[in-house]
């Protein structure tokens, strides 16, 4: 009972999921204990103190997975060794994390919240709507498909393509096949050769499609008319654009290739997002934390989007 509430209370906990394989190994290595203990066994860290429940939790969260309470739960009812309930859970989970179109990273969850970089602009057309630059990323293992819905405005797909440099003229005059029917494309280039390009469509609110590593989503807004306004007047307009999506719930389903699925609820806020100003980057940089107005008194910020994940 005490391993259950202490999952009950920790299994909402998200993290990166860049080592997955590691966690997948441990919980191998724990099945094959004989003894309650063995989950000691799971990394050789200095954190090996923990309860049997939280020295997994913690060797999940370090390697970026979600590992929900129900796993253990389960192995409760159906007399499953835990270590395979973790396993199996582990193997069926997914992430989401914000992405950054003009550098191509990627920001991932903390405090259960994901920031949206719009560092990398948008474009807002009375014909084509509003793509928001807030943009996010599915990851995990032996996904197949990926569905996504949300119950205010719209989502649209952004594929990352590698380019030649000869390519970017074509892709400006709307000749580069790949690139043809997109309804806004951002090209990028370096001096040592290496250019891409992030190719924007629209997409059906609630669309089912086969998943790509290089796939990331934004958030689309219905168009309106786009007055022409004083210079000063840009930022309050792209906020208003913004504030739509304030309060709206975006739920992200994923299949598996086993035909199993996993779906994570997020509800969308906006608000002053951290930000730094560092060396040889562009423009400012977020840092993950959502800033109560005291303290936006004295730190620096962008206005912008963000997600708490349910």
């Amino acid at each position: 009972m005490n391993n259950r509430n202490n999952w009950n209370r920790l299994k909402d906990i998200k993290a990166p999921d860049e080592l997955k394989a590691r966690t997948l190994e441990a919980a191998r290595q724990a099945r094959r204990e004989e003894q309650q203990s063995a989950p000691q066994h799971l990394a050789a860290a200095p954190r090996r103190r923990f309860g049997m429940a939280k020295r997994i939790l913690a060797v999940a969260c370090a390697f970026g997975v979600v590992v929900g309470g129900t796993a253990v739960w389960k192995a409760q009812q159906s007399g499953q060794p835990a270590a395979d309930a973790v396993a199996e859970t582990v193997a069926h989970s997914f992430g989401i994390v914000a992405y950054a179109a003009d550098t191509g990273e990627t920001m991932e969850p903390k405090n259960s919240k994901i920031v949206f970089d719009t560092a990398s602009g948008g474009m807002d057309s009375a014909t084509k709507g509003f793509f928001s630059g807030c943009l996010f990323k599915v990851t995990g293992d032996n996904i197949e498909t990926v569905s996504a819905s949300i119950d205010k405005g719209g989502l649209y797909r952004v594929s990352r393509m590698d380019i030649q440099e000869s390519d970017a003229d074509a892709i400006l005059q709307g000749t580069y096949p790949p690139t043809q029917d997109a309804d806004d494309f951002l090209v990028h280039g370096y001096d040592d050769g290496d250019w891409w390009v992030e190719a924007s469509w629209h997409v059906e609110n609630g669309f089912v499609e086969p998943y790509a590593s290089n796939t990331c989503y934004g958030l689309w807004g219905e168009p309106k008319p786009v007055d022409m306004v004083q210079e000063g007047d840009l930022q309050d307009a792209w906020q208003t654009r913004i504030d739509e999506f304030d309060g709206a719930t975006l739920t992200v389903t994923v299949t598996f290739t086993d035909g199993t699925t996993d779906t994570q609820t997020l509800t969308l806020h906006t608000g002053k997002l951290a930000c730094e100003y560092v060396d040889d980057a562009y423009g400012p940089q977020l840092t993950g934390e959502v800033l109560t107005d005291e303290q936006a008194e004295t730190q620096a910020y962008v206005y912008g989007i963000y997600a708490e994940i349910a």
